[in-house]
């Protein structure tokens, strides 16, 4: 099966940060055949992931207004091409759309908008199969494959760790199973991810058990999933991750004249015109801001007005994740980092 990887191994020394999602507006549904009426219904289908994969949240299901755009769906779609799956046969139909015209449905509707700049997560996964405990990682094809269409689905970009011998030292398998929090939080210091997962996966029976949590930051959330296959418990931890990440990252429009724009801010570092011009199409183009107004233009530093879909925090919770711009110890001072 070909599968788009937002997982990645990482190695010593690679300084990771959030992720841009390459193909955030493109999903990949089963189709029975290449009938008209198999393609509207594959069509439907491909409405629904991608408006779940945008917003962040299953939620976007149950909002009537999106419901009403089903039938014209087509009308948000750039291409599709039909792929059958070489190892199975399964038969698949691609679909890409258009982000602009999605993204304000979206926004018209009430729904949450999730940018395609996204926190990246480590997962620390240990797996107990009954015949010996072994890491979860991209060595074992069952879990890779699994994971990477899970996390592929939600737009949820996520890593293994390298498990070499610098990662056996620092976290020995017995301290990951036991799950003991101080170990796990000093092994991730080596990978610069956002944040990460840990878990421990027990086969019993046909079935599978997970216990762990997830950590950004100070926040914690405990996690415990049954499932009955890989497959299943993979799509779990994706929904949660997205789920969660996007409750926070996501942004909700409020209508323009609840909206708290016109926040000023200063930006140093904008050094000639194509620094200029790279900043207001940063900000001009990013899914949390309306629209961007030049104040004044004093040497390096520039001072914009910024019309937010929601509040200043907010949106700089958001930016925050590209790293192009660094807050300064003044109150609304930044720093341009192209």
């Amino acid at each position: 099966m070909r599968v788009t990887l937002f997982i990645l191994a990482m190695i010593w020394g690679v300084a990771v940060q959030a992720v841009t999602v390459s193909d955030l507006y493109r999903v990949s549904v089963p189709v029975q055949d290449q009938t008209s009426q198999s393609r509207a219904d594959a069509v439907t289908a491909a409405f629904h992931k991608v408006l779940v994969k945008v917003s962040g949240t299953r939620e976007t299901l149950d909002n009537a207004l999106l419901a009403d755009h089903e039938k014209r769906a087509e009308s948000y779609i750039s291409s599709l091409r039909y792929e059958r799956q070489q190892d199975s046969g399964e038969l698949r139909l691609e679909v890409s759309f258009m982000p602009a015209p999605l993204q304000k449905l979206l926004g018209q509707s009430g729904a949450p908008v999730w940018g395609a700049s996204r926190p990246l997560t480590a997962l620390w996964l240990v797996e107990d199969s009954g015949q010996g405990r072994t890491p979860v990682s991209l060595a074992n094809e069952l879990w890779g494959t699994a994971v990477s269409s899970a996390m592929n689905e939600r737009g949820v970009p996520v890593l293994f760790p390298a498990w070499d011998l610098d990662d056996e030292m620092a976290l020995p398998l017995v301290r990951l199973w036991g799950l003991f929090e101080e170990d796990i939080s000093r092994a991730a210091v080596r990978y610069s991810a956002d944040g990460y997962l840990a878990g421990r996966i027990l086969s019993i029976g046909d079935g599978l058990s997970f216990a762990g949590y997830s950590q950004y930051g100070e926040e914690y959330i405990p996690l415990q999933f049954s499932a009955t296959s890989i497959e299943e418990l993979a799509s779990m931890l994706a929904d949660h991750l997205a789920e969660t990440l996007s409750d926070r990252y996501a942004v909700v429009a409020l209508p323009s004249e609840l909206a708290a724009g016109g926040h000023v801010i200063r930006v140093a570092g904008v050094d000639g015109f194509t620094d200029y011009r790279r900043l207001l199409d940063y900000l001009s183009e990013h899914v949390a801001i309306r629209g961007v107004r030049v104040l004044s233009l004093q040497g390096s530093e520039i001072t914009l007005s910024i019309d937010t879909l929601n509040s200043w925090a907010q949106a700089w919770d958001v930016l925050a994740l590209d790293r192009k711009l660094q807050e300064t110890e003044e109150a609304d001072s930044y720093v341009w980092l192209p």
